[in-house]
Order: C-alpha cells, then structure tokens, then sequence
C-alpha cells in the first residue's frame, strides 16, 4: 500500500531519522515529529492511515495523542513503542484502541515493515467494509440492515474482547459470535500456548454434516498448531473452506470454517476481521497474565510468593473448617544458608534455592501449595493431609535434598533442610497454625539441623539467666 501517510513521532533524533528513511524507501509518505506539539501540528494538517509512537514523547505521551487520535480518526492505526517494558502501559494501549505495542529494544526494520503491513491490511478492511455499506442502493435495503447488524458483532467482540477475559470465555466467545454471524456448517477454533489454562479448543456443526467431515475437519484444524506453517496439510473436507492461523507471542490460535455454497468475498473478509479481533484478545490475555503472574510469583524460583500464601492459608483453614478436613503446614529453611553463600557464592546459592523449590514442587500433590515464605525459607500447605502424613511427607522431601544431584556434584558443602510440622487445631486461628510450625521448625533446628519436627518431637533447650524469653514466631 505505497503512498500512504504515516506520522512518525520520537524525541530520539537517531531513530526517527533511521525510521524515516527506511519507510520513505518503502513507498510511504512520513511525516516525522520530535515531540508531541508536532505530532499534534501534525495531526490537524492531514489525516494517517498509520501513526508510529514513542510513549515517553515530550509535550503530549503517545497515549495521549492515541486518545486523540482514536476520537477524531478512529481508522488511524497507532503502534506504540518505548524503551521499557510496561506491562500496564502496554494493556492501557490496547484497551484504547492501539493495534500493537514494540520495544526499541526489540526493534528490527522487518519487524516494523511486517507490523505497518499488517496495520494497513486492517485499515484497509474496515475502510472498505465503510464504503461497501455507504454505496449500496436502497433497492439493497435487507443486505444494508444485514451487513450493520455483523458490523454491530464486529464492534460487540471488539469491546467484549477489550475486557478481562478468560482464555475460555475468549475461545468460546469468538466461535458463537463467529456461529451467529456467518453461514456456516462447520466452524472450529484452536488455542494452543504456555499458559496453564492452554490448549482451548471449541467447534460448531450443523446437523446434517456428517461424522467422517467433521473429523477430517477437526483433524486439519489441528494441523494448523504445528510449529512450522510449511508442513501444515491442506484439505478440503467441503467444497468452501477459511483457515486462519496467527501467532501471538508463544500462543497459537488456528481457526476453520466451511460450507458447501462458495463463500463471498464479504464472509471472507468479514471471517478475518473476526480472527483479528481474537488476536487483539489474545494480547491482552497474555498481558494480564504476566500482570497477574508478576504479583503472586517469586520472580527466583517460579514459586508462589509470601502474599499469595497469606491469602492461600486463610481461604484453605476456612474451607478446612467448613468441611472438616484436616490441613497440615510445613515451615523448612535451608541449613546454614549464609554459609552456603560465603563458601559458593550468591550465584550458586540463589542457583540452590531454585533446585530446592524445584524439589519441593515435585513431591508433592497438584492439590499441595508450595511458597517461598522469604529469603532461604519455603512454606508448604497440605490439604486433606493429618499431621503425622505430613510428617512422613516432610521426612521424604527432606531425604530428596540431601540425595539430590547438588550434593553429589558439590563435595565443599552439603545443603539440607529444617522442617517444621503442624496440623491445624479446632481452635487454632491461621497465626497458631504458622506459629506452631514455625516452633517445630525451632526444635529440628536445636536438635541438630536436616530433620523433621512436630510441634512436641523434640524438647526445647532450658532457658538460662540472660537468654532471650522465648522464641519469636514469624509472623508478618
């Protein structure tokens, strides 16, 4: 699409230069600006097809000319880039309309050849999709009223997709606004990524279709997740068939619809639009679960981190209560940590909290929750588990760090770990529960380091003149 208008708009000199020539080579008209006076300058001369934004700009932020923009030329495509990762600016933009969002850090010239391509195609759709409605005739009245009632479907999955979805309620959503929208007989989605709540998959047939095409369907569709595009297969299980297949990060969503008349342009296009609406989605679930992830995870070892277990512990002492099942909680540090770290190093010693987290998240149940409860210290809460199994547990994971391959590679020093055990009580509030592991904890520390404690398996040493008064729980 040579010779469309782009406004380009970044205080870096260097870059917007770069960017400008490489742009200008490939045809478009650019207009750069410095700061956010010119964008704007910019923006009241003439109207883009594609805005670049820097979103630290001076005088106006790029969200700030994005809300602009999007208010007076809704059909301007805004990329935004900045030289920080900002997970809330990043979700920010998109809610207001932005089609993606770059890291300079990231930048390559392809890159931003491909995303102002990419861009343009969008644009150029939902321009003719405007014009296409604005030039049928009143003699076309029913298809003009038809045609508004999808655009209306198109706008609904947009703002429906805006919000804080689901990864099921995304898949789910887009395949019955896809089912009611368009003709089809049969129609398919598939979302295959890293994310915990991956792979999704939902499909719609109509009745007469029969069980040999619709396999044969569902098995190309999922053909579609390989990793290399080149070896996905073709097939025709009807004579009319849309695939789609887009890339998001490591998500890959694959989408599939057919019928036996031949699909006019207009459902083509209108198929793609909707596709591209369940991109804009996927982003923002990606984005709200790096968000989410951030807050509740501990970002050294994976492991769920001390406010998540705060709210963990007081929802599963309730449910314990409420179905009087028992509830067992584990305190364990690692044996003279500091040690470990003056003799090996911060680098191995953080290298060694990784592999005992790694651990104790492999022996226990899906069910279990282990956290890092700060520094060398983990917690661990056993649901529906006694005292005295998770006493045997306990012992078994303190046997699985002192055999692990670290100390068998590591002949200076050994690591092992104190555990600390208790059940909960009838009367024990969630403060007891830590205190009474943390107590067990104390016991296998003073008898002697890498073994397991409940809270009366050992004595606690006789108090002496001028010794502390007693031990002091953890409790934040």
């Amino acid at each position: 699409m040579a010779g469309e208008k782009i406004l380009l708009a970044d205080d870096d000199r260097q870059l917007r230069e770069t960017l400008q020539e490489f742009l200008t080579g490939q045809g478009y008209a650019v207009t750069a600006a410095a700061d956010g006076h010119e964008a704007m300058a910019a923006m009241q001369e003439q109207e883009f097809a594609v805005a670049l934004l820097d979103l630290m700009l001076p005088g106006y932020s790029g969200l700030e000319i994005l809300f602009l923009l999007k208010a007076h030329t809704p059909d301007t495509e805004v990329i935004l880039f900045t030289g920080h990762a900002g997970l809330e600016s990043a979700v920010q933009a998109l809610r207001l309309g932005a089609y993606d969002y770059l890291l300079k850090a990231d930048l390559r010239l392809a890159e931003i050849q491909a995303v102002v391509a990419r861009a343009l195609e969008r644009r150029f759709l939902a321009l003719e999709n405007r014009e296409l409605v604005a030039n049928i005739s009143k003699a076309q009245e029913e298809l003009v009223n038809r045609r508004a009632r999808e655009l209306t479907q198109v706008r609904q999955i947009a703002e429906t997709l805006a919000g804080p979805l689901t990864w099921d309620q995304l898949v789910r959503g887009l395949v019955n606004l896809i089912w009611d929208s368009l003709p089809l007989e049969v129609l398919g989605l598939e979302l295959q990524g890293p994310e915990g709540a991956l792979p999704l998959s939902a499909y719609r047939r109509r009745v007469d279709v029969p069980e040999a095409t619709y396999q044969t369907f569902q098995d190309l569709l999922q053909g579609q997740l390989a990793p290399d595009p080149a070896t996905v297969a073709a097939g025709t299980p009807l004579p009319a068939m849309l695939w789609e297949r887009l890339k998001v990060g490591k998500v890959i969503l694959a989408a599939g619809a057919g019928r036996h008349e031949p699909l006019t342009s207009e459902e083509a296009e209108l198929f793609r639009i909707f596709i591209l609406q369940g991109e804009a989605g996927i982003k923002n679930l990606v984005l709200f679960d790096q968000v989410k992830s951030m807050a509740i995870r501990d970002s050294l070892t994976g492991l769920y981190n001390y406010g998540y277990f705060k709210e963990a512990l007081h929802y599963e002492v309730e449910k314990s209560r409420r179905y009087k099942t028992p509830l067992a909680l584990l305190f364990l540090d690692i044996d003279d940590f500091k040690r470990v770290n003056d003799t090996l190093g911060h680098l191995k010693g953080d290298k060694i909290l990784r592999q005992v987290a790694a651990i104790l998240k492999k022996g226990i149940r899906q069910a279990d929750l282990v956290c890092r409860y700060g520094g060398d210290e983990f917690v661990m809460l056993l649901t529906q588990t006694p005292q005295d199994q998770a006493m045997v547990l306990a012992d078994r994971l303190r046997q699985s760090v002192a055999q692990s391959s670290m100390n068998r590679l590591e002949q200076r020093l050994k690591v092992t770990v104190s555990m600390g055990v208790a059940g909960l009580g009838l009367e024990m509030s969630t403060e007891d529960l830590i205190k009474e592991a943390d107590e067990a904890h104390y016991r296998a520390k003073q008898a002697g380091k890498n073994r397991v404690a409940g809270p009366e398996t050992f004595p606690l040493p006789e108090k002496t003149a001028g010794s502390p008064g007693g031990r002091q729980p953890r409790i934040r």
